[in-house]
């Protein structure tokens, strides 16, 4: 998991993701590497918060010195961050290599004491050139330190600019209360997204009005030469609509109403990964925002942002592969069919009653003071 992000969108898209990995059954966590330590301390926290205080989680140290360091912050390492005032740093302590080489030592040993300090079950430490006695000395220097870790807590203050975080702040340690803190505000409602909601409810919610006419439609046309023809015309509309790229397996709904496989490079399904910097896609940083900021932000205004982990969306039926996704989808075969209890004609009462039981979704993150 990588707590390292600075909107609240892309923050939260990691926890969604987070607690989809514990309810699998995730017997450890590891963390993205990183300087800050509220949020290190957030993402234990985070574990904890979702129900799982016996998962241990290990921390993420880098031996940081200046040339990755200067990559990192240039975002060269996406999912890296590397903060104007700890490049400062780095490059100040570092007149030479060696004297650079022991500063980024020192660095990971007090890192070390300070995740030692919060509760972190163990620590992975990675370096470019790192030996086996270096990692030994690391431990070791580490493990002296840890009786005083917090004091130590301010010298991995290096916050992201405006950056959110889940809890909110405990001014006596510098770390994180347990109180989850407010929610950033919504913004404006776009008209385009308006109207795809309002043609999700209106055909492919089960309670809409034109569901059962939808439905039976397609138990006529399934099957027969206009088969081919209801899906060539449908992804003319998605290609207008979405991009889409006619995978037959639609995931427009689980992600307001955004195409994950030709907006996401990575299609990924299941969650973000690691790669973004203040909302952008890794791979498009400064052009494309990452699909998973630009839904959480679809979602925000009619308070819906959390059903993104609400439930396990599976990679796409490659069965399915250029067929009609209404077809599928009224049909009974794709996954958002059997999400909501959708069976193919012919099934029993019995059968749609254990579908809808084993499609409920899943408790989200809260960000209620209650929670």
């Amino acid at each position: 998991v990588s707590p390292f992000k600075a909107l609240e969108s892309e923050v939260m898209g990691q926890y969604f993701k987070l607690r989809q990995k514990l309810e699998a059954g995730a017997q450890f966590i590891v963390t993205q590497l990183g300087y800050d330590a509220r949020k290190f301390h957030e993402a234990l926290l985070m574990v904890r918060h979702l129900g799982y205080p016996n998962v241990p989680v290990v921390g993420n140290i880098y031996v940081l010195t200046p040339p990755p360091a200067r990559l990192m912050h240039r975002n060269g390492l996406p999912g890296c961050v590397v903060t104007d005032e700890l490049l400062a740093q780095i490059e100040a302590e570092s007149p030479s290599r060696a004297a650079a080489q022991s500063a980024a030592r020192e660095r990971a040993a007090r890192l070390y004491a300070v995740m030692r300090g919060m509760g972190y079950a163990g620590a992975h430490i990675g370096g470019h050139g790192l030996r086996y006695a270096d990692v030994e000395a690391i431990i070791e220097r580490g493990e002296e330190l840890a009786p005083n870790w917090i004091d130590l807590v301010p010298e991995f203050d290096y916050p992201q600019p405006n950056g959110w975080y889940y809890f909110d702040r405990d001014p006596e340690t510098g770390l994180n209360r347990e109180t989850p803190a407010a929610k950033t505000a919504p913004g404006p409602k776009s008209w385009g997204y308006r109207l795809m909601r309002l043609m999700g409810h209106g055909m492919f919610d089960t309670t809409g009005p034109l569901f059962k006419p939808m439905r039976a439609a397609a138990e006529r046309i399934d099957g027969t030469p206009w088969a081919p023809r209801i899906a060539r015309a449908e992804h003319v509309a998605k290609v207008i609509s979405s991009e889409c790229l006619h995978c037959g397996d639609c995931a427009l709904p689980d992600l307001a109403y955004l195409c994950v496989t030709s907006q996401c490079p990575k299609g990924e399904r299941n969650g973000p990964c690691g790669g973004s910097r203040d909302g952008w896609c890794e791979v498009y940083p400064g052009e494309k925002q990452c699909i998973y900021v630009r839904a959480y932000d679809r979602l925000k205004p009619y308070g819906e942002e959390d059903t993104l982990g609400s439930y396990h969306i599976p990679p796409a039926n490659y069965d399915l592969l250029y067929t009609s996704s209404w077809l599928n989808f009224f049909m009974g075969r794709d996954h958002t069919a059997k999400r909501l209890g959708v069976e193919p004609p012919g099934k029993t009462e019995g059968d749609r009653a254990k579908a809808q039981t084993q499609a409920k979704p899943s408790k989200a993150p809260s960000t209620d003071a209650e929670a």
